[in-house]
């Protein structure tokens, strides 16, 4: 995701290599952009093509602090397909038809920002809003206050879950009175809960065996099947457990 107004900042893997004197393909091969310290990428970990914020990357060279981004959201802030995707509540190969599906308005036009289409967030909200039908509740305004107490949610969200398996960040985001990012991770953590029960049952458990019993979309069993696998590991290993909330959730 690029933060509103920071879209001038983004950087390509290409980028990152002409600062460090190197070409694209020995940058790569050498895995300077994952030595530590380096910025993480600012787009999904599932995109294309990956990106950098600029002023991050600058910092990291010249030795200083590398300054953290915004966290607050905004209309403004520019989602890759796979985010914008996860925004919508729908895969992100669906989310690629939505622009010249016949009967359907289309989805918002992209921006494209270093070779890459992005989609502003308010207008993806806005455009939900106008769409009939399940799952086109876009939840709680940006940047409004959230109406749920925060206790609350992820038991509500976990009670979701158990009537709807499949219900959408969006839909879910209006149930819960929260924005959608946060019912993105409750849902998240919901799932995660959840399967972590099933594998202390079953350690072989597959994202087919998640969705025959859970109901879940097979893109969510497998990611939160990962994650928690993830998470055990680490766990096992006597590190700090893995984050189990999924980025790239699709709600």
């Amino acid at each position: 995701m690029i933060r509103a107004g920071r879209d001038r900042q983004v950087r390509r893997l290409a980028d990152l290599a002409a600062k460090a004197g190197k070409t694209a393909k020995s940058f790569s091969n050498q895995k300077l952009h994952q030595v530590p310290g380096h910025p993480k990428p600012i787009s999904s970990p599932e995109a294309r093509v990956l990106l950098w914020d600029g002023e991050q990357v600058d910092a990291f060279h010249a030795g200083k602090p590398v300054p953290a981004l915004p966290t607050k959201e905004s209309r403004g802030d520019l989602l890759d397909r796979n985010e914008a995707a996860e925004l919508a509540g729908v895969e992100p190969r669906t989310w690629d038809r939505y622009g010249n599906l016949p009967r359907m308005r289309p989805r918002p036009d992209p921006v494209v920002v270093a070779g890459v289409d992005h989609w502003r967030r308010g207008e993806v909200l806005d455009w939900l809003a106008d769409r009939p039908g399940p799952g086109s509740s876009p939840g709680r305004p940006v940047g409004s206050r959230e109406a749920a107490p925060r206790s609350s949610i992820a038991p509500r969200a976990a009670r979701l879950l158990e009537r709807e398996p499949a219900i959408t960040a969006a839909a879910a985001a209006a149930e819960l009175s929260v924005t959608v990012d946060t019912a993105q991770r409750a849902l998240a953590r919901a799932r995660a809960d959840a399967v972590r029960r099933l594998l202390q049952d079953d350690a072989e458990l597959t994202a087919e065996g998640i969705r025959q019993r859970l109901g879940y979309p097979l893109w969510a069993a497998e990611r939160t099947l990962k994650a928690a696998k993830e998470a055990s590991e680490g766990s096992a290993a006597g590190g700090r457990p893995t984050n189990t909330s999924v980025r790239g959730e699709q709600g």
